[in-house]
């Protein structure tokens, strides 16, 4: 009885469901947060113009915002973005973004309409999410993709 037992658990414990229990989701913004949160990093929970859930980060001297898209009601959301601006006021010129765009797979920036340029990069977590390791690796992306972009918009 107690081999039925023991296979039984071990059954529950290598299902999809519980799997996803531990994923990083974008449902509302507590499971990106949290994860933030675990890590050591500062995160304000808030939300934007529309209500969707939107997180301020500090992740070890890099600061960015995460939004929220393809929510329903302001929860239940499949994709986050990660965000950064930067006060150029022109002083980037828009052949030297499109050539940040052309060069770099994940990211990609723009410049605003104040001149300022700015970095997003999209994930989408969808219904299950991502684990969390996945989700660090991605962070690393990001933040990998921050520094390199204010070195090559010469940010100070």
């Amino acid at each position: 009885m107690n081999m039925l037992k023991a296979i039984t658990a071990a059954a529950v414990l290598m299902s999809p469901a519980a799997a996803m229990a531990d994923n990083v989701v974008a449902k509302t913004g507590e499971s990106v947060a949290n994860f933030f949160k675990d890590e050591g990093a500062e995160v304000e929970v808030t939300i934007d113009s529309v209500g969707d859930p939107l997180l301020k980060v500090d992740y070890y001297g890099n600061n960015f915002t995460i939004l929220y898209y393809g929510c329903t009601n302001n929860s239940d959301c499949e994709v986050v973005e990660f965000y950064s601006g930067y006060s150029t006021k022109g002083s980037v010129r828009l052949a030297k973004i499109n050539q940040w765009n052309a060069e770099n797979r994940f990211s990609r920036g723009y410049i605003d309409d104040d001149g300022d340029a700015r970095l997003e990069m999209d994930v989408f977590l969808g219904d299950n999410g991502m684990s969390a390791d996945d989700f660090a690796r991605t962070i690393g992306i990001w933040n990998r993709a921050m520094q390199d972009f204010e070195e090559f918009i010469d940010w100070n």
